[in-house]
């Protein structure tokens, strides 16, 4: 029926030509192509699915057969040139100090019918009592479980009522409470957050069960080989500081009691030094007055101690193998101590960071995973805290070329080291952060976040603002001298972990060798 009324209808047929012509991309002509020499005549007759005689009207087909020759589509594979950077516009912080020492940041935004709020007290895991360690965890993480005269299920349901979001934390600088809920409940919010940070009661039945939920999982947490390679390293990279602990151990988690965790808040936990950021659809008056109304009595407390021993000083290229009996891979982890948050050559290490192992375009990825198939995944980070900081590589890899695997990690580092990075590099590191910064400052909570960051850590009050122009301002020749002092090959800390008795002989020639046995759960 077709075919008699393209016979009849060419103009029917002229018509489907082009509609079709408009769908599919001219490379598809390709397909009706048998032979690079053969007439338009040819293929229109070999691609023809009417097995009638050939002397008939064109059909579909024929059109398609004379379409315009293939067109070069090499332009394909480049992708566009970035677009410079927008000028970036941060809205208006309000500030206000109370007199018993917290701070009020606070930020209106009307796009959306939301508040969120970032609570931050200078309190952290560095703050652990000896032989304590994980009390500030378990203190912040039960604040949510039970406050004023509500449980923990009777927060949770408020909070979820409202069409709320609340949680708790820790890091090893300071304890942190987030939330955010909808405008029109703001101030129902707040009263929450008052009971959550001001009058937590750590009922006996909540320390319990955080304490059976701790322990297990530390028992998961210690199977896993990354989190045993990230352990150690702190652990060797930060000696008798506090940074060193990644986790509690069994023991002092046993040894947690309610009035353990209430001592610790009631010696620590106060206003001064504390924050409190709002960014929202809320009039700013109104939200100043709500949390003054709230938190204007809050007792100023002792500030914690802040004297900690210094990390222990490097002479030499060590591999520290932690023996893990049966493993297929190896995890590895090669750095050093590096900067602290605030300082200056922050910003020309973060680049260079990214260059060498930040995402598939690094150097690291290319050239041990891409050329070399040593590993699946490697990369390297830049972990800036308060007082200190850490530099290293990161990776897994066959147990059969783990010690190639490492050479040509410190290669890389070397190279970075020595060589000035390419103009190219350079700005595609600078468009990764900067594009990744706009990101990250483009939601409310990404906002508070990093203005709590930039408060708590000591940078600079401007630092949000002029972040992307500073990235903009590194030099080549800065992104060397801040590798070349911060990247270290002669002193670095190696941390191996996997089957000793399989990896110990390629590892011999790199360094001298440390071996310890912990006795894995996962291997007993």
């Amino acid at each position: 029926m077709k075919s008699s009324i393209f016979r009849t209808h060419p103009l029917a047929a002229a018509i489907l030509f082009f509609l079709v012509r408009t769908i599919l991309p001219l490379s598809s002509a390709a397909g009706f192509q048998l032979e690079p020499g053969a007439s338009p005549l040819a293929r229109a007759q070999s691609t023809s699915v009417d097995s009638r005689p050939h002397d008939r009207s064109p059909g579909p087909a024929d059109f398609l057969a004379l379409a315009v020759p293939l067109q070069d589509e090499s332009w394909r594979k480049q992708p566009p040139a970035p677009r410079s950077s927008l000028p970036l516009h941060l809205p208006r912080v309000h500030q206000t100090t109370l007199p018993n020492g917290l701070t009020l940041l606070l930020i209106e935004d009307h796009r959306t019918p939301v508040v969120t709020f970032e609570i931050a007290v200078p309190v952290g895991e560095v703050n652990d009592p000896p032989h304590q360690t994980g009390l500030a965890e378990a203190t912040a993480d039960l604040l949510t479980e039970g406050a004023g005269a509500l449980s923990s299920q009777d927060l949770a349901r408020d909070v979820e009522a409202m069409g709320g979001r609340l949680a708790s934390s820790s890091n090893p600088d300071y304890s942190e409470i987030s939330a955010s809920v909808l405008a029109g409940n703001a101030s129902k919010m707040i009263e929450i957050l008052g009971d959550v940070l001001l009058h937590p009661t750590f009922p006996e039945q909540e320390v319990a069960l955080y304490k059976s939920t701790r322990l297990e999982k530390l028992t998961v947490e210690r199977q896993d080989p990354a989190f045993v390679v990230a352990e150690e390293f702190n652990r060797v990279i930060y000696g008798a500081h506090p940074y060193s602990a990644s986790a509690p151990t069994p023991e002092s988690v046993s040894g947690m009691t309610r009035s353990r965790i209430l001592d610790f808040y009631n010696t620590g936990f106060g206003p001064d030094g504390s924050y409190i950021v709002a960014v929202g659809d809320f009039d700013q008056s109104g939200m100043e007055s709500s949390l003054r109304a709230i938190f204007a009595g809050w007792t100023r407390r002792p500030s914690p101690a802040g004297i900690f021993p210094a990390p222990p000083t490097r002479s030499e290229k060590t591999i520290y193998l932690v023996d893990r009996p049966g493993s297929d891979q190896a995890d590895v982890r090669i750095g050093n101590l590096a900067i602290k948050r605030a300082a200056p050559e922050l910003i020309p290490l973060m680049l260079a960071n990214v260059i060498l192992g930040g995402g598939t375009s690094s150097r690291l990825f290319l050239n041990l995973r891409e050329q070399k198939g040593y590993t699946y995944d490697i990369s390297s980070s830049l972990a800036a805290l308060k007082q200190y900081g850490t530099f290293f590589g990161a990776t897994e890899t066959r147990n059969e070329v783990c010690g190639q695997a490492i050479q040509g990690m410190l290669a890389e580092f070397d190279r970075i080291r020595k060589e000035k990075v390419s103009a190219e590099e350079l700005q595609n590191a600078k468009n990764y952060i900067n594009g990744n910064y706009s990101l990250l400052l483009s939601t409310q909570a990404g906002l508070a976040s990093q203005i709590l960051h930039t408060r708590l850590l000591g940078l600079d009050q401007d630092f949000l603002q002029n972040m992307r122009s500073r990235v903009e301002a590194v030099t080549v020749d800065q992104v060397m001298q801040a590798a070349h002092k911060y990247i270290l090959v002669d002193q670095p800390a190696i941390v191996v972990v996997g089957d000793a008795a399989k990896l110990k002989k390629s590892l011999d020639p790199i360094a001298p060798v440390v071996t310890s046995h912990p006795g894995l759960a996962s291997q007993k």
